[in-house]
């Protein structure tokens, strides 16, 4: 006797509700933090019971955990799984870039995705909630903040070997300059109820990276000769960003 299979026109349902949940968790998480919200509140925001809820996801966590692999499948910058018999609910990979011009371009992708408005501001969030040990996203963000700080660190020290420039201070401090400029900067556009425009906040952020490393036109160059066709609109406002930095920079100063 063999076990009978689901219809598939059920699964394609439960697949449904269960992203349902999962979107309308992302959206409460990036606009109330993980303790501003209930399942039942959840609920409420697809249009379903709390039991339905509870069906596909049985405890807050374990939407936190997935809204989290959600959004670092769509960055793509971290190897993550999400393992609930692990510290912290995740295997933790490591970072994927493997040069400031694969990391620029990852960057460049994810802001061009439907959903990235809304993963930007749930990450800055929870990167800023789970300071706190108590937090279940702790152990992940604590994890995530120390290996971007290696990479980027990494990622300068080569640029600087390979293209002899003087970048001003040390390496280690440049990197933690830059993570603390993109959530500071998304943290600040919060506050003054400026809504998040994953497009513009990468842009700016890479213009300000290249304008912290003194990245040569040449490099600048090569950087556009790796972007694909579907990130140029991201890549366009970066130049432009550049060149309206440059032209003030080299404005004479007015004279009274």
């Amino acid at each position: 006797m063999t076990a009978q299979r689901k219809p598939r026109g059920a699964y394609s349902v439960g697949q449904a509700t269960r992203e349902s949940i999962l979107s309308a968790a992302m959206v409460l998480i990036a606009e109330r933090g993980y303790n501003g919200f209930s399942l039942r509140d959840l609920g409420r925001r697809v249009g379903i019971s709390h039991p339905a809820v509870v069906y596909h996801f049985p405890s807050k966590e374990a939407i936190l955990r997935a809204a989290i692999q959600r959004h670092e499948d769509m960055n793509a910058l971290f190897r993550v799984s999400i393992n609930e018999d692990v510290e912290g609910g995740f295997e933790e990979g490591g970072i994927t870039a493997e040069s400031f011009v694969d990391w620029a371009v990852g960057e460049m992708r994810f802001a061009m995705m439907p959903e990235a408005d809304n993963a930007i501001a749930l990450d800055c969030v929870l990167w800023a909630e789970s300071s706190s040990e108590s937090h279940p996203a702790h152990a992940h963000y604590k994890y995530r903040t120390q290996q971007m700080e290696e990479a980027l660190t990494s990622m300068i020290i080569a640029f600087i070997e390979e293209s002899r420039v003087d970048i001003g201070t040390k390496p280690r401090t440049l990197a933690k300059i830059l993570i603390r400029y993109w959530y500071g900067s998304v943290v600040s556009a919060r506050y003054a109820d400026e809504p998040i425009d994953a497009r513009e906040f990468v842009s700016d952020f890479l213009a300000v990276c290249v304008q912290l490393l003194h990245l040569p036109a040449h490099y600048v160059l090569r950087l556009g000769a790796s972007v694909p066709e579907e990130v140029a609109e991201v890549y366009a406002r970066i130049l432009r960003k550049i060149s309206e930095t440059n032209e003030m920079s080299e404005a004479p100063e007015a004279t009274a």
